[in-house]
């Protein structure tokens, strides 16, 4: 006999501990629509948990709703500082069928947005509701923006790749294995993650609404499909099963194409170099940035032995927030020598440096250096144990 699925139910603690369970509650008839549904998100964007779905996105900025296609209207469309492009459809869920349609509907916005350059694009947006004119207008003050050609073509690109998020949310959705399978097969001549996030909502005796948001399913769907030329039309088929790379998140195919394009072996000799870190118990972590970590059973965070950006430079700095200078310092003084850099010690911000300030490339590491720095490491861990230090751990960069 199958165990029964009971949600939990959140409960409301004031600021004098008095408590009250929550009750969960259904939008759409005496309560709110998907207007509101799409308001809440559009004002709101980080309710969104785009962390879980693609890490290396970024923080969203809302750019419009209602957006035209030219296959009806996407309703609430984002982008991120550095260009990616996220679409999401709201639905108040009643049937299968429904969610069916929805989701097909979702991916024939991204099949219509790939036929788009970017002035059609920025065209587009600017024609929705509570939309800007001009796109780089929506990011210009963002501390973490490109410059606007580069976004330009970041956009245009992603357009072209059919490179982007699509979410469809609502408020009671339940998973089908059979309608993503069939659905994200028929569009396999784009590069999208595809995710249905639940936006559960619950109510307190006086009224309040608590919306908590929740990722149900990820489907990533990298690999490009075969185009086929028969009786002078182009169709695109699945790439076969048997020469599937794997799929990857967008996060994770962006990080290693700018590695190739520093470096056409770069990607084979970062993947190297974390196979020899495997042992130790090292793994990689991509958010914005690939971080290599250690989970020890004394620790409530991870270590974090540093992290390589995406445009190639590499910082040990998250190692000196957390471990002793006794442990530490070796490491980067290891790492300095590798490189024929130096260590620097400020106040604030200890790190290893090439040519005085600058940090240093991966490609300076690997694949030359790849067993020195895998001993270093090593040693961290050993000189860990030895001491029994304690310590919190820090968040990835």
């Amino acid at each position: 006999m199958g165990m029964a699925r009971h949600r939990a139910i959140p409960v409301l603690i004031t600021y004098d501990n008095n408590r009250s369970a929550l009750t969960r509650v259904r939008l759409g008839g005496d309560l709110h629509d998907e207007k509101w549904l799409q308001a809440l998100i559009h004002d709101h964007p980080a309710i969104l948990p785009i962390s879980d779905i693609e890490p290396g996105f970024g923080d969203l900025i809302a750019a419009g709703r209602e957006v035209p296609t030219g296959h009806g209207n996407i309703d609430n469309l984002y982008l991120t500082p550095s260009g990616d492009i996220v679409l999401v459809e709201t639905k108040l869920w009643r049937n299968g069928q429904m969610r069916r349609e929805v989701v097909a509907q979702a991916l024939d916005y991204v099949a219509a947005l790939t036929l788009m350059g970017f002035e059609a694009f920025e065209t587009a947006v600017a024609r929705g509701q509570q939309a800007p004119r001009r796109l780089y207008d929506l990011v210009r003050d963002h501390p973490e923006v490109l410059e606007e050609a580069e976004f330009i073509d970041a956009i245009s690109l992603n357009l072209r790749r059919g490179r982007m998020l699509v979410i469809v949310l609502g408020d009671g959705i339940r998973t089908e294995t059979e309608v993503l399978g069939d659905l994200l097969q028929s569009h396999a001549g784009a590069h999208f993650t595809f995710a249905l996030v639940e936006l559960a909502t619950w109510r307190n005796s006086a009224g309040d609404i608590l919306a908590v948001p929740s990722t149900l399913a990820r489907t990533v769907m990298i690999e490009r499909g075969i185009v086929r030329v028969e009786d002078g039309a182009a169709t695109v088929h699945p790439i076969p099963a048997a020469a599937r790379r794997g799929a990857q998140s967008i996060s994770s195919a962006d990080f290693w194409d700018e590695m190739a394009k520093r470096d056409p072996s770069l990607p084979a000799a970062i993947r190297s170099f974390l196979s020899a870190l495997e042992p130790l118990g090292v793994y990689p972590d991509l958010k914005a940035s690939l971080n290599l970590k250690l989970d020890l059973p004394d620790r409530e965070k991870p270590i974090n032995f540093g992290y390589i950006m995406k445009n190639g430079t590499f910082w040990p700095n998250p190692a000196s927030w957390t471990l002793p200078e006794a442990i530490w310092r070796p490491y980067f003084e290891a790492l300095a020598e590798m490189v024929g850099g130096s260590v620097i010690d400020e106040p604030n911000n200890k790190y290893v440096a090439v040519n005085g300030r600058s940090g240093p490339r991966i490609e300076q590491f690997l694949p030359l250096h790849q067993d020195s720095w895998v001993a270093a490491i090593e040693r961290v861990i050993a000189g860990i144990s030895l001491l029994g230090t304690e310590g919190t751990g820090e968040e990835a960069c």
